[in-house]
């Protein structure tokens, strides 16, 4: 019996040194668990405080939400009264546009009324420059026929003193016929020097008047 309670004994102190082993693991289990529910109530302050600022944010951002809300609306419509002011400057620049085209297609013409008038007066100031030296030449062509139309009239002032005398031979020798041919011959060489002369002084009367500036002034 003795040996018997010595066994039990025995294994009631190795269940009692289990026991207290087991215990002291449970009570480093506790601490540890202890420690850890510390920590985890820690993070759950944090966490409380990171939702409770988070749920501030949250606000804070439907708040800033729903003024941005407004915001949008209120840029929306501005936007809306924008892009209407466009398109009535659209519509008045398209316009605009084709008045400029139109302007400038009037300028163009302009343009080119002015060069055709430009040419057409520089064309007028040749045929003036041709007129003004045809004048000089015809101004030159007159004194020439002049001075030729003097000499003539000398000459038929000679010729006119050479027909008194051959009038006065004639008289004298009105029996003769070679004289009187000779005399026939020679009035018909001044009147056909009479005729030529006629015919130059009116040519050249003709020219003078055609190259005169008045009558290029009226024409």
């Amino acid at each position: 019996m003795n040996a018997l309670k010595t066994r039990e004994n025995t294994d009631q102190d190795g269940r009692i040194k289990a026991t207290d082993y087991d215990l002291y693991k449970a009570q480093e289990r506790a601490t540890e668990l202890a420690k850890q529910a510390d920590a985890r109530e820690f993070e759950l302050r944090r966490t409380t405080e990171a939702y409770e600022a988070a749920a501030a944010d949250l606000m804070r951002n439907r708040d800033e939400q729903a003024r941005n809300s407004d915001e949008q609306s209120q840029l929306s419509r501005a936007l809306d009264l924008k892009m209407t002011e466009k398109a009535e400057l659209v519509r008045r620049s398209e316009g605009e546009l084709g008045r400029n085209r139109d302007y400038s297609a009037n300028l163009y013409d302009l343009e080119g009324k002015n060069r055709a008038t430009d040419d057409n007066l520089t064309g007028n100031r040749r045929e003036q420059d041709d007129l003004r030296f045809q004048v000089q030449s015809l101004t030159t062509q007159n004194g020439d026929c002049r001075a030729e139309v003097d000499a003539l009239q000398h000459h038929c002032n000679v010729l006119a003193g050479q027909n008194v005398e051959l009038n006065t031979e004639l008289e004298r020798f009105v029996n003769t016929d070679e004289q009187i041919r000779m005399t026939l011959d020679r009035r018909d060489r001044v009147e056909t020097l009479r005729h030529s002369t006629d015919v130059r002084v009116r040519e050249s009367q003709h020219a003078v008047d055609r190259s005169s500036p008045r009558r290029c002034s009226r024409k």
